[in-house]
């Protein structure tokens, strides 16, 4: 199984810290080096609060991914560990991702050379954090890294407490 991020709408205040410790560990910045309307300080998750539904969405690093299917030129890719990555160097800033992915957690963003490209999630791996950042920066614990161990344990407390 692949890992991914979850996040409990029952807990998520939509604050957008994720999008924060995304910022920090992709960047290596500070809290206070933070600017979320800066568009090259790149969040790979995506906060939404609305009245009735505050949440955080990530990439579900989908098994069968359609981002990566829908990509002409290739740019997305599955990595040995399973995780979906998006080579930079190739996307052309198409959109096609954006709209194939049925999770919307594919946004466009621009990047320092005055492109526009995909970003997604990464499970910060290939940051110091070296696990998502978000999942441990949630002042609530609303972010759960799902692996086949945390969905075996989170399955049962759902039986357990149903019914």
């Amino acid at each position: 199984m692949n890992q991914f991020v979850y996040c409990d709408v029952n807990l998520c205040i939509g604050c957008g810290m994720c999008e924060r410790q995304c910022i920090m560990s992709h960047y290596d910045l500070k809290m206070t080096d933070v600017k979320l309307n800066d568009p090259l300080q790149r969040a790979r998750c995506k906060t939404y609060r609305q009245p009735e539904l505050k949440v955080a969405v990530h990439c579900k690093q989908c098994e069968n991914p359609s981002c990566m299917a829908a990509c002409p030129v290739g740019a997305i890719h599955k990595r040995d560990d399973k995780l979906i990555f998006i080579d930079e160097n190739s996307c052309i800033g198409c959109r096609e991702c954006v709209l194939a992915c049925p999770f919307g957690a594919v946004r466009m963003a621009p990047v320092a050379d005055g492109r526009v490209m995909a970003t997604k999630c990464d499970l910060c791996v290939d940051t110091k954090a070296g696990t998502p950042a978000c999942v441990k920066g949630c002042p609530k614990k609303a972010l759960t890294l799902m692996n086949d161990e945390t969905l075996k344990a989170w399955l049962l407390y759902k039986q357990e407490h149903s019914a």
